[in-house]
Formats: structure tokens, C-alpha cells, sequence
């Protein structure tokens, strides 16, 4: 590896760049979707049941002004009408309309959301090569810093369960927007030696590339059907391993400074 003057700053997304959150949320939907199943009575027909659900989801998130983060309450309402027959968009639909949930009574509602809460609350697992990609970086000097739109208290705690707090010098919450980008920027020394790795393309991405980052893609398990394309973003590089990252930001050659401008 090349060795450089002064080390490169690297910027990285944590859920389901470091860790797998996904892997959280699939598991949490489908027990979910077992619960409104048990109550009810319906069967989901469906061999991908996970499938199944995520279409409903992807629907709310796609109509709720809080996106992904929307309430579970509708989910529950949601995906119970779909199971006794509902056409998806018209159950997402009655949901958004505050229509209410016909097929679950309160008590089971609120059983379920409970449960769902409390399994979306569980610890992922690490993504691959994500312990042999810090140990690199801090290696080599690399000073890293999380940027993340979750709350910094969960990311900080996830982290140390993970044992990954030693290798995070700071993490930064914020809306992934360029100019947040712009704003990190500042805090390196070098910032045509910058690096954001992430698995987002339209937060992690676009925006980081847009204000002069050197970016990584590293894809995860789930793209929602709204994600910008790969191609319409090129993305610097594209690695399936954090392992691979290192020998990445030892080698790219600095960006030129005029194309930190926006």
C-alpha cells in the first residue's frame, strides 16, 4: 500500500454499513407478520414472506411524510387488510386515512407493536469484514468518523456492543444532505483525501459525491424500489466486503480541489 504524508479521513454510515440492520428489521417484520397471522386467523399465501410484507412497507414509507420511520401502528392495520384479501395500495391507503384497524382489536394491536418494538430494539450483527476493515484503517492512521441520520446515542451504544467504539474518533448526526458534507469536510485536514462509505445511494452517495467525497459504495441486503440507480450515481467505487476499503483509501489518488465544488 502507498503510504501517505498525512492519513485520509474517512466518513461511514453505521446501519446496515457497519452493522446489519436490515437484518434486524426482516426478522422483527416477519414475527410480525406471524403475530397478525395468529390473531386473525389468515394465512399469508405468499412463499416470500418477507416479500409480502416489505410491499405494504415500502407503500406506507413510500406515502408518509416520516418515510421508513412512520408508525408500526399502521403496518399492523395495513398488513392484517391485505391478508383478509385487501389490494396493498388500498390497505396502505385506508391506514395513511386513519381509517383505523378493522381486523385486529386494540388489545392485539397494541401486543404486537410492543413485540415489534421490542425486536427492532435487538442488536445486528456486524456487516462482513467490518472488524478487519477498521483495525486497517486505525493502523494506517486513518482517523474515521460515523455520519448517520439515526440518533448518535443509539449508534454510540450500538458501537460499543460491537466493540467498534475505540475505532470511531466522532460520530455525526444529521440529515444526509450535501451540505452536511460540506460541513464534515471541515473537519479534515487533508479534504481531498476524504471517504464516505456507505450503502445508501441517495443519502450516503449522491450527496457526499456532490460535495467532493471520494465515495464507496458497500451494498446491503435491501434497496427499497425508490433507490436511485447505481448507474445514475457512480459511485467512486463498489466493494461487497468492508475488508476491501483500506487498500481503497491507501492507494486512490487525492481528488483535484475544483471538484469540491458544487
Amino acid at each position: 500500500m502507498t503510504e501517505r504524508n498525512t492519513p485520509a479521513t474517512v466518513f461511514v454510515d453505521a446501519d446496515n454499513t457497519l452493522w446489519d440492520t436490515d437484518g434486524v428489521f426482516a426478522a422483527a417484520q416477519l414475527n410480525l407478520l406471524g403475530a397478525i397471522e395468529d390473531v386473525t386467523g389468515r394465512k399469508c399465501s405468499e412463499v416470500d414472506r418477507l416479500a409480502f410484507v416489505r410491499l405494504t412497507d415500502q407503500g406506507l414509507a413510500e406515502r408518509h411524510h416520516l418515510g421508513l420511520r412512520y408508525p408500526p401502528r399502521l403496518l399492523v392495520s395495513a398488513v392484517a387488510a391485505v391478508l383478509h384479501g385487501e389490494d396493498s395500495e388500498l390497505a396502505v391507503g385506508r391506514a395513511l386515512n386513519g381509517l383505523g384497524v378493522v381486523y385486529v382489536n386494540e388489545e392485539e394491536v397494541t401486543q404486537i407493536i410492543e413485540a415489534y418494538l421490542l425486536n427492532i430494539d435487538m442488536l445486528p450483527v456486524l456487516r462482513p469484514g467490518v472488524k478487519v476493515g477498521m483495525l486497517a484503517l486505525r493502523d494506517a492512521g486513518c482517523t474515521v468518523l460515523v455520519v448517520t441520520e439515526s440518533a448518535q446515542a443509539k449508534v454510540l451504544r450500538t458501537a460499543e456492543h460491537l466493540g467498534l467504539n475505540t475505532f470511531v474518533s466522532r460520530i455525526i448526526e444529521g440529515v444526509k444532505r450535501p451540505d452536511l458534507y460540506q460541513r464534515v469536510l471541515r473537519l479534515t485536514k487533508m479534504p481531498d483525501q476524504a471517504f464516505m462509505i456507505g450503502d445508501q445511494l441517495d443519502r450516503d452517495i449522491w450527496p457526499a459525491k456532490a460535495a467532493g467525497l471520494t465515495t464507496i459504495y458497500f451494498p446491503g441486503g435491501f434497496r427499497p424500489r425508490w433507490t436511485m440507480k447505481t448507474d445514475s450515481v457512480q459511485p467512486d467505487y463498489v466493494v461487497a466486503s468492508f475488508a476491501e476499503v483500506p487498500t481503497i483509501v491507501l492507494n486512490s489518488r487525492p481528488k483535484s480541489p475544483k471538484s469540491h465544488a458544487l
